[in-house]
This record gives structure tokens, C-alpha cells and sequence, in this order.
């Protein structure tokens, strides 16, 4: 859902773990991340696609946005997600933002980020063979004219993640590839799709496959596909490996008016020697 989200609920996810346990040693580190629209539209036809699509992943983590009460509700049944730990904090009060984490989570925070629409970022921390992995998941400013809010959103964000060895940023960034904001990605950040893809275009808002996306234009008038949705990785040990689109076929085959969300998430995978 491309406009910002009312969240009024409180409900932790019951069974699954918010506490920290040992350190971990790992050669790879899959990463999801995937807008899974807050708006209860057709629920009980796509979100047992959705939660397939999370279950089949077997991520180490996977970063959420628009995550909110009913969504929360149907997480806490599956049985796949208390393998998981979560963060300490509701996610409705952080503005839809959720990190499930197979690796122990040391600790989290959430911080509101610059802008009319009170975005935030939500920073977990992890730790790899002693490394300390900064985890951060946002969903940016929605207007298309907000350009130089997200980039001020961008700086804010990446300002909180400067404290670990190593830093892995997702979400929902609300722009496309070659417009004004990505000059704010700093350079050391790699982003995973321009790096093991850089030829494909790797829309997760494709307004021509998903009617989900292209019937909503109307709330956006001119607003093209675009690859919103990125997995950035700042780190002199963990390389980009392997990247690719999820949830870009329809519930039905054949049929464009539904989808597991009107975005495409993002499965990423780093790999280190």
C-alpha cells in the first residue's frame, strides 16, 4: 500500500521468542524483505500465499512493513514463525515495521524517522561469529513529490546504522531506481539487485503484471513500475551472492487482479569466505 498505515492495536506474537540466546557462527545469510499491504484487501485468498512464500524462504531474517493487527493475528498461528525470534516492540507502534530473526536478536530500536507521515526504522541487532549485524527495515515517505523528505529520511536511517561491523538495510523505500534519492545510499552500501542483476529492471511495483499495483494509480496519477523494494548491504566480509523477486505470480494463474501483495518482495543472500 503506497499511503501511510493508522496502526491502534497491541498484541505480541505469541510463541515466539524475544530474548536473546547464544552467538552464531554462518557461512550464508538469507535476508527477506516484502511490503505485505496493510489493508485487508482479500485476505483469506492471498495471505496463505504470502505465508508459504515466508515459510518456503527458510530465511535467517525476514523484514516486514505494514505489518498490523490482523496480519499479526494469522503470523502468531503459523508454525514456521516460532522458529523465529522477533523484535521486543509492537509493531503498530513503529509504524508497521517487524524483523523476525533466526538468529538470536541482541537487542532493538526504533526511531521516527523526518517527515509529515512519522516514518520510522526499525534497527535489531544480531552478532555473526563475533560480528556485530546491524538489521534495519523502513518504509519511506509515500507522495512521489516527497523526493528530498525521503532523502532526508535516507541520511537519518543510515546515521543510525554506522554503529555495528556490519549493516544490512531493507524495506520499502518508496523510490525507483535512478531518481534523486539513491544518490543518499552511501557508497559503501551495495545494493543486492544492482549488483548480481544490474541488466533486469526488478520491479517489486509493477503496475503492468499486478492490477494490485496498476489500479492504484489513481492515488498516484503518472506512477510508473519501480523497483521500490531493495535489500543494501554495508560489509568487508558478507558479499552479495544471490538475489531475486518474490511473490510476482498470481493467486490464480493467469489472472492479474490479485496478488500475495500489491508489492514483490525481495529475497537477498549473502555469502562470506
Amino acid at each position: 500500500m503506497r499511503h501511510a498505515v493508522t496502526f491502534a492495536f497491541g498484541l505480541l506474537l505469541t510463541g515466539l521468542s524475544t530474548g536473546a540466546t547464544r552467538p552464531q557462527e554462518k557461512k550464508t545469510l538469507t535476508i527477506v524483505t516484502y511490503n505485505i499491504l496493510g489493508e485487508p484487501h482479500r485476505p483469506d485468498e492471498r495471505i496463505p500465499v504470502l505465508m508459504k512464500i515466508l515459510k518456503d524462504s527458510d530465511a535467517d531474517v525476514i523484514a516486514l512493513q505494514e505489518v498490523v493487527p490482523w496480519f499479526q493475528k494469522r503470523l502468531a498461528k503459523e508454525d514456521w514463525a516460532k522458529k523465529y525470534q522477533v523484535q521486543p516492540m509492537e509493531p503498530e507502534s513503529v509504524g508497521g515495521q517487524f524483523i523476525l530473526s533466526k538468529v538470536p536478536i541482541e537487542n532493538a530500536r526504533s526511531h521516527v524517522l523526518p517527515g509529515p507521515q512519522r516514518r520510522t526504522v526499525v534497527i535489531a541487532t544480531i552478532r555473526i561469529d563475533g560480528r556485530r549485524l546491524e538489521i534495519a527495515t523502513t518504509h519511506l515517505e509515500s507522495p512521489l513529490q516527497d523526493g528530498p523528505v525521503r532523502g532526508k529520511q535516507l541520511d537519518a536511517l543510515f546515521a543510525r546504522t554506522k554503529g555495528g561491523d556490519d549493516a544490512v538495510v531493507t524495506g520499502d523505500f518508496n523510490f525507483g531506481d535512478g531518481e534523486e534519492e539513491e544518490k543518499r545510499i552511501p557508497p559503501e552500501y551495495a545494493d543486492l539487485w544492482k549488483a548480481l542483476k544490474p541488466g533486469e529492471p526488478g520491479f517489486t511495483w509493477n503496475n503492468e503484471a499486478s492490477d494490485m499495483a496498476g489500479k492504484s494509480k489513481d492515488r498516484f496519477p503518472g506512477e510508473k513500475s519501480r523497483r521500490l523494494d531493495r535489500i543494501l548491504v554495508r560489509s568487508s566480509v558478507w558479499k552479495p551472492k544471490e538475489v531475486r523477486i518474490l511473490g510476482d505470480q498470481p493467486v490464480v494463474a493467469g489472472k492479474k487482479d490479485l496478488f500475495p501483495s500489491d508489492h514483490f518482495g525481495v529475497i537477498g543472500i549473502l555469502s562470506r569466505d
